[in-house]
């Protein structure tokens, strides 16, 4: 059995009409959902729901409503891994299922 980390970064580009954010917006959002007081909590947390895959361009979000008339759109913007294991442990990883270690 091998257990090891992997380091995942993933950027994700995230737009939004900031105009449809407004003081009652912001305020029904904290009193339904979560805490946030500026955009750059909800653009964070739009990231995070579109890297997961839980949203996407058009989609209904909750909390948010239809994406298009929040003015909320994605593009994803590239992924980089990194598997954190010892040298031992990479060569494990390489083996091919049923082969034998390079």
């Amino acid at each position: 059995m091998i257990t090891t980390f992997v380091e995942v970064r993933q950027t994700i580009e995230v737009t939004i009409d900031e105009t449809k954010f407004t003081p009652q917006f912001m305020a029904d959002f904290r009193g339904s959902f979560f805490a946030f007081y500026s955009l750059k909590d909800h653009v964070e947390h739009l990231a995070q729901l579109a890297a997961r895959e839980v949203v996407h361009d058009g989609s209904f979000i909750e909390g948010y409503g239809p994406a298009k008339e929040m003015g909320i759109s994605f593009a994803e913007g590239g992924i980089e891994m990194e598997v954190q294991a010892s040298n031992e442990e990479l060569a494990r990883l390489n083996v091919e299922h049923g082969g034998a270690a390079a």
